[in-house]
């Protein structure tokens, strides 16, 4: 197949750039350009006929308008004309030209480079990858087609359209992809840029002009969304590691800060996160209330805050809602335990002589029954921490005819007696905490 004349479809920046080749690889070609922006003079620009009826045609038009304009060329070229794909999604394509070309000769490839990379380049094409996917030519017509680009340096790739979209998903969308965030994160050129930075503004620069394509690869290539799925997961794999990195090495300890005092089920909570995320080194802060948690949070002197937000029985926890509402905080993660209620007094002290329990108000409301049922008569208050309450009743804050209800774990530290274990009306009575980080 010899070819004489050389028709382009479309003379947007691609075209632009297949007229520029011919002209300096293959300058004894004419060429015929047709661009509806542009009236034909019959010396650089031709009617739509003229330029399909040339040995070869490139389509170098938008991926969204290649059918539409497919079915207006085939119609009017000749015989022997070639039509050549140049788009950068191939499944698509390929079945257009199947649908639409049939029997005639056509030819799908993919140049995997650009006007941008090109004039980065200086001109210089060696190396540049064109990939070939399928077409109806003759084999010496592609053998001698294939020859000719490589003798002027470009690199022949061969491979079924289906590998073409998959590779191209995971190379040039993904990297338009975050070209695309670092354009809009508003990334700009430094006087000292690194290298692999420096290909981060290529890429970016590149992206910049090539919009609409990043769309159109993403309509009409069906592996991208999954790419996107698997780019998801990475992120959030890689946030969760600095969050941990930055966590587990800030000085010596991690300081987490707990809704409740020492004893409480807030510092259970706490203990229970930091095993789950294998924190080694951390030191807790009893700040009592989730006011004081999200304060200290906000101004930086804890790292990880703890607090409950809700409870099976009592359900949600409004002095939470409350203290949320005023304080800006990220929510690293939510997770639920199991509070086993119990029933202390001082050492000494006997049920008969009990006038007052107190707890806190979801304490309170996860006893309800048990204390409708057995403590009638017995006044019952709010207190601000069930840890509290009992750090109170051992050192003579509350009169020793008082009982509170509180994790076991606080009638171990201040030394009180259990009078009855379990007194939660539920067997289950799971809490929901938060762990909170600025």
């Amino acid at each position: 197949m010899e070819v004489k004349t050389v028709g382009i479809i479309g003379y947007g920046s691609f075209g632009s750039l297949v007229d520029t080749l011919l002209g300096r690889f293959a300058p004894q070609i004419e060429v015929k350009i047709f661009a509806r922006e542009k009236k034909p003079d019959n010396e650089r620009f031709f009617s739509l006929k003229q330029a399909a009826q040339c040995d070869a045609v490139v389509l170098a038009i938008p991926i969204r308008a290649f059918e539409e304009v497919l079915k207006r060329v085939v119609p009017l070229v000749r015989k022997d004309t070639v039509v050549i794909d140049v788009a950068t999604v191939k499944m698509h394509t390929i079945s257009l030209l199947k649908k639409h070309a049939g029997k005639k000769k056509w030819l799908a490839t993919h140049p995997v480079w650009g006007p941008e990379s090109y004039e980065k380049r200086g001109g210089d094409v060696s190396g540049f990858r064109i990939v070939m996917c399928d077409g109806t030519l003759d084999v010496p017509d592609y053998v001698a087609l294939t020859g000719a680009l490589k003798r002027v340096g470009f690199d022949v790739v061969e491979m079924s359209a289906e590998a073409h979209d998959k590779h191209i998903a995971e190379t040039l969308f993904l990297t338009h992809f975050i070209a695309q965030i670092a354009t809009r994160v508003g990334l700009k050129r430094t006087t000292m840029d690194t290298v692999s930075f420096g290909w981060l503004m290529n890429a970016v620069e590149t992206a910049e002009h090539d919009r609409e394509l990043f769309k159109d690869v993403y309509r009409y290539n069906p592996y991208c969304k999954e790419v996107l799925k698997r780019f998801d997961v990475g992120e959030s794999e890689v946030q969760k590691f600095l969050e941990h990195a930055s966590m587990s090495n800030v000085g010596p300890h991690l300081r987490i800060g707990v809704a409740g005092a020492k004893g409480s089920f807030s510092e259970e909570a706490a203990r229970e996160y930091a095993r789950k995320a294998k924190l080694r080194k951390f030191e807790l802060q009893y700040l009592v209330s989730v006011e004081n948690v999200l304060s200290s949070l906000e101004s930086g002197t804890i790292q990880l805050g703890i607090f409950p937000i809700e409870n099976s029985t009592g359900g949600v926890v409004t002095e939470s809602v409350e203290a949320m509402a005023k304080h800006n905080f990220k929510i690293r993660s939510m997770f639920d335990i199991d509070i086993r209620q119990n029933l202390m007094v001082r050492r000494g002290m006997d049920r008969k002589r009990v006038k007052l329990i107190t707890s806190h108000q979801q304490a309170l409301r996860q006893c309800k029954a048990y204390l409708k049922n057995n403590w009638r008569g017995v006044k019952i208050r709010e207190y601000e921490d069930t840890a509290k309450a009992a750090e109170d009743l051992a050192h003579g804050k509350l009169p020793k005819t008082t009982a509170v209800i509180a994790p076991l774990a606080a009638a171990r530290i201040y030394k009180l007696k259990v009078l009855e274990k379990s007194i939660q009306d539920l067997k289950k009575n799971l809490t929901t905490f938060i762990a909170a980080v600025k």
